[in-house]
């Protein structure tokens, strides 16, 4: 079933307003409109058939100087898994100190991609 979905391109300052249009379950794009350079194209067509994000949140902490500390995926996953993501990350408690760029969990979700800390935290 075709389909016809507007996006803004979030490449480079311009933002530029695309359409595609096509059949995104099946992969197809029949066109894309309004773009201004290769990269908003390749941004549009990946958008339309396989959305990724990059997740960010707050895991717990025991026996460190925070509460918190934040963490991201370190490159994007599926758009669809982000809520399961959020699941997965309510359960987790890090213990001790933690250093930016520590992995929290490695290969997060079974996506390859792992969960990594922002942030920095003390043991005490």
């Amino acid at each position: 079933m075709t389909t016809e979905k507007k996006i803004i391109c979030i490449i480079c300052p311009q933002g530029c307003n695309i359409t595609v249009k096509g059949d995104a379950e099946k992969g197809t794009i029949e066109s894309i409109e309004g773009y201004t350079c290769k990269r908003g194209l390749a941004y549009a067509e990946n958008e339309f058939v396989h959305p990724l994000r990059i997740l960010t949140s707050s895991v717990k902490t025991e026996g460190s100087s925070a509460p918190l500390v934040p963490v991201r995926t370190r490159t994007a996953i599926p758009k669809e898994l982000l809520f399961k993501g959020m699941d997965e990350i309510r359960g987790i408690t890090v213990k001790g100190k933690v250093t930016c760029g520590d992995v929290i969990v490695a290969n997060f979700l079974g996506t390859g991609v792992d969960l990594i800390a922002t942030g920095s935290v003390e043991a005490i």
